[in-house]
């Protein structure tokens, strides 16, 4: 079988050095390079590679951010940290890094990665194949609440955007729109699994198109037929219904 890798980093001499070591394995097919976070999450979403080897100090957007942003996908890329630092190794392992390489790169110690890999992947007894996978799911999902940043897919980018800086969220027509303080963004998510990666946030659905920001909201005011409108604090100072069913949950979560 072909094992698709990724290698990221910021160094192009790192890079090459990886690419240099890997291209002996003839199952591996290199299918990119990134040089900084933000490019390999994108590389990542885009080329779905089996294997990323993932530097920790980067620019922009660091090696565990990307790790932990990954946590939340179904089919994750398996993580191999390769850094110039040893003080990281707790980190990398709380992200569900399959290993942690250090520079200058040995190459028996990256072929026993590979072969670390190729195993797990070739493992006669599938059934225990997928039962470590699912445990490894099962860890992510434990983790998944540490992710300080939502993962927005744009048309050529990923944009990572802080939570906190969420006014609301709305479905319209066969899109979920998301509104921040500066922008407004389209993206692939239903508003059902929005609301569930923002579960550990101070969000709450008031309507069934409509997940807001409790932090964010200005004023609630009676409006028809026992629902509400809520007034928010962004600049706009936007109008969001609430629906009649979720006025009482919504007084008690504000704690009105």
């Amino acid at each position: 079988m072909t094992i698709k890798v990724l290698i990221v980093d910021d160094e192009s001499l790192a890079r090459d050095e990886l690419r240099y070591l890997l291209s002996q394995e003839d199952e591996i097919e290199i299918v990119g390079e990134a040089e900084n976070g933000e490019e390999a999450l994108t590389k990542i979403f885009n080329l779905n590679p089996d294997i990323v080897f993932l530097d920790i100090q980067m620019p922009k957007i660091d090696g565990l951010t990307v790790a932990r942003t990954l946590l939340d996908l179904k089919k994750k890329p398996f993580i191999i940290f390769a850094t110039a630092y040893d003080q990281h190794a707790i980190h990398a392992f709380e992200v569900n890094a399959i290993d942690y390489l250090l520079k200058p790169f040995d190459e028996d110690r990256v072929m026993k990665t590979i072969e670390k890999i190729k195993e797990k992947l070739n493992h006669p007894n599938q059934e225990v194949f997928f039962k470590w996978l699912e445990q490894l799911r099962e860890g992510s999902n434990q983790l998944s609440k540490h992710t300080s940043k939502l993962a927005v897919q744009l048309e050529e980018r990923v944009l990572l955007i802080d939570p906190n800086d969420i006014v609301y969220a709305f479905r319209e027509g066969r899109g979920v729109l998301i509104k921040t303080f500066a922008e407004t963004y389209t993206t692939k998510y239903t508003l059902q699994v929005l609301e569930e990666k923002l579960k550990n946030f101070s969000f709450f659905r008031v309507h069934r198109s409509y997940l807001v920001n409790l932090n964010h909201i200005q004023e609630m005011t009676p409006w028809f037929n026992g629902a509400y409108t809520l007034t928010m604090k962004d600049q706009q100072q936007s109008k969001v219904p609430v629906s009649r069913q979720f006025v009482k949950p919504l007084r008690d979560a504000l704690e009105l």
